[in-house]
């Protein structure tokens, strides 16, 4: 199945009539894979939602969207525009680069926590809007013994180490979401992304995984950098945002929601051979450079429970293989 074809089964799932829907980050892998599905649903459907796009690039949004979606040109650090009325704002708005956790620490806590503000403050003010704050399986840290979590689980995380600036800037993100949910009435849900691929990605995504898949498209060998040991769990762009929509739609107001395929759970070593088996080459060993290196987390495994996701009724589509391989034929097809 194509990456089109798919937009248009996960578009039938949802009836988002009449809605106004601004998305933040929605240039980024998960933000514009969510105005994707939305379109089609006004496509197929009929469905009139208005749906704004909310990036630093007017004109590449409106390239990517076209004229049916409003696109609006803004750092989340600034407030909200309040004189619009948005019925949903799913805030996907940031920094989900490692290189730039190491080389731009600041910028990357200032724009989760401050973006986080922003988007609150306006719900504040509009106390029917409903806010989904995008968050990381990160928030968990590192509990001992521990490979398997759930969204009551916490861990330790070393606030010393400057890639995990994005790290706490996440967890206090949802402590802010929380905050503003028991003081003010904010009615914020919380959706923890596990390790997130797709067609969608940006050029620029440092991510192991994201490499490895351009690796795949280029024709090159899949370049491992590690030993690739620790074993997470992925999930396909589009069962990602299917999921979002499900939480949005469902989701308990004031709780987090991890959001994760069981069906495709692997080390990093192993993605990156499924990649290379997917697109006819081999996987090297390359160490990293200086800066790479200040981006990687620590080896650990962190695998998603998505039990409380499910009685949602939500269900992953795409196995770690169909995933890959749609994505793949997506960015050829891009080239």
């Amino acid at each position: 199945m194509s990456y089109a074809e798919s937009i248009k089964t996960a578009a039938r799932q949802y009836d988002f009539s009449n809605k106004r829907i601004l998305v933040t980050g929605a240039s980024g892998l998960v933000g514009s894979c969510i105005i994707d599905i939305l379109k089609e649903c006004n496509a197929l459907n009929n469905s009139k939602i208005e749906i704004y796009a909310l990036g630093r690039n007017k004109n590449r949004l409106k390239a990517r969207f076209g004229s049916d979606v409003i696109c609006i040109e803004q750092d989340i650090r600034m407030p909200l525009d309040t004189s619009v009325e948005y019925d949903y704002i799913i805030h996907a708005a940031s920094n989900a680069d490692p290189v730039r956790y190491a080389i731009e620490p600041v910028e990357t806590i200032l724009t989760n926590v401050e973006g986080c503000k922003n988007v609150f403050e306006y719900a504040r003010i509009h106390k029917s809007t409903r806010i989904l704050l995008t968050s990381t399986f990160e928030v968990y840290g590192k509990i001992e013994g521990v490979d398997t979590y759930t969204e009551d689980m916490y861990g330790a995380v070393d606030f010393h180490l400057l890639r995990n600036g994005y790290t706490e800037s996440k967890r206090c993100s949802e402590m802010l979401a929380c905050s503003y949910c028991d003081e003010y009435g904010v009615d914020v849900v919380i959706a923890r992304l596990a390790s997130i691929y797709g067609p969608t990605m940006i050029p620029s995504d440092s991510k192991a995984h994201a490499q490895f898949l351009r690796n795949g498209v280029n024709g090159e060998d899949i370049v491992l950098k590690s030993e690739g040991l620790p074993r997470r769990t992925y999930c396909y762009v589009i069962d990602t945002a299917t999921a979002i929509l499900s939480i949005l739609f469902n989701g308990r107001t004031g709780e987090a929601y991890n959001v994760s395929n069981e069906n495709s759970i692997c080390s990093i070593k192993e993605f990156a051979c499924t990649v290379a088996e997917l697109s006819g080459r081999k996987v090297v060993m390359n160490l990293p450079d200086a800066t790479e290196a200040k981006g990687f987390s620590r080896p650990q495994n962190c695998i998603l429970d998505n039990s409380k996701l499910r009685t949602l009724g939500w269900q992953g589509r795409f196995s770690l293989k169909e995933g890959i391989s749609e994505t793949l034929q997506m960015l050829k097809e891009k080239d």
